[in-house]
């Protein structure tokens, strides 16, 4: 069967649950490399992304004869793609986040034909997660963070505004800094290096 027969995905699904290598080649070389991107943005990491991928496809040909797909295929592998991307990163709060079942059903749908709502998304739980961490510091310390971080202004302006030592100032921020390290996880890199600056 050539190309344009495997394009439709119930003569391609039918193949591949009999095990036909072409048709099994065929999906790989259709959405690797997109996959693989997809998950790169998730875990931030190419070996991971690789060993992430393989393992779906792996899986998919161990468990073709049962797997149930609904919707579409793509759709099947990228939520496939997105659940080893959660695993992998083995971090509780952003787990649950992303677990809310409205929205893992809005994404594995939408992500297939939009890669950008994945970004938008994904900026916007991240987001999310970093306001909850904010709010839980005590209420000095979110006082200084927001007016650093958020507001800008410098270590000198807040302690103007304040009436406090910049020293004060200083240690607020460190520890505003050590809560948010320890609350947010591999986040909080992420954050100080790519988004915080485009968020707020």
């Amino acid at each position: 069967m050539n190309a344009q027969g495997l394009e439709n995905e119930q003569v391609l699904l039918a193949l591949l649950r009999e095990g036909d290598e072409r048709a099994y080649s065929y999906l790989f070389k259709a959405f690797y490399q997109a996959l693989f991107n997809y998950a790169g943005r998730v875990v931030h990491d190419e070996d991971y992304a690789h060993n992430i991928v393989q393992g779906v496809f792996c899986r998919f040909y161990e468990n073709r004869k049962k797997i149930v797909i609904e919707g579409t295929l793509k759709s099947y592998l990228y939520r496939s793609v997105y659940n080893s991307c959660l695993d992998t990163l083995k971090h509780e709060k952003i787990k649950n986040i992303y677990n809310d079942q409205v929205l893992l059903d809005f994404y594995s749908k939408e992500i297939a034909l939009a890669p950008e709502v994945e970004l938008n998304l994904r900026r916007e739980e991240i987001r999310k997660a970093i306001d909850v961490s904010i709010n839980k510091l005590p209420e000095r310390c979110r006082q200084i963070f927001v007016m650093s971080k958020i507001e800008e202004k410098s270590n000198q302006e807040i302690a103007n505004e304040l009436g406090i030592s910049i020293k004060t100032v200083e240690t607020q921020m460190r520890i505003a800094l050590a809560k948010l390290r320890k609350d947010l996880g591999w986040l909080y890199y992420m954050i100080f290096l790519d988004f915080f600056s485009k968020m707020f």
